[in-house]
């Protein structure tokens, strides 16, 4: 995605009621890529909108190639008021391939305080990582994970022991 202004036409038809002009805007924004535009779809998706606008975004977000945009998705994971959509957005953070490396950290902690479901797909971007943090931050998860084990369900334990076994 380059970066562009946001234009007040297409930031007013992302917020349509008509569910076809948002969908338009959606596919035009996939295929001329505008990573300002990042942050109100995330605020569309948390509105609850038509099934159909969030599988669009969703998609979008899914092939989305800017490493810029990386602090962006971390911010959005991190972020209370986006709790509700914490899962998909996960799930796109893996679908979309960006390198999250240096966040591995985020991940982790999803796994340990998010649901199963938020868990596993956090489990999924570290699995897919190519590089780990440096030596003294991968300790520092390590220890949280040793930590978190002690009280852990099954399922989660599963997933922090994966972790543990992954090479540094």
């Amino acid at each position: 995605m380059k970066t562009q202004k946001i234009d007040t036409a297409t930031r007013d038809k992302l917020f349509s009621a008509n569910t076809e002009i948002v969908l338009a805007t959606v596919e035009s924004l996939r295929e001329k890529g505008n990573k300002e535009y990042l942050p109100m779809l995330f605020d569309i998706l948390i509105s609850a909108p038509e099934a159909e606008v969030q599988v669009a975004i969703l998609k979008l977000l899914g092939t989305v190639k800017d490493k810029e945009t990386i602090p962006v998705f971390i911010d959005v994971l991190q972020n209370e008021k986006y709790k509700s959509i914490r899962k998909e957005i996960t799930t796109t953070c893996w679908q979309n391939g960006l390198d999250f490396s240096l966040h591995m950290g985020i991940f982790v902690d999803l796994v340990i305080t998010e649901s199963w479901e938020v868990a596993f797909e956090a489990f999924t971007v570290i699995e897919n990582l190519e590089h780990f943090p440096p030596e003294e931050e991968h300790k520092a998860i390590q220890l949280k994970i040793a930590g978190a084990l002690k009280t852990a369900d099954e399922k989660k334990q599963y997933f922090l022991e994966e972790i543990l076994r992954m090479p540094s």
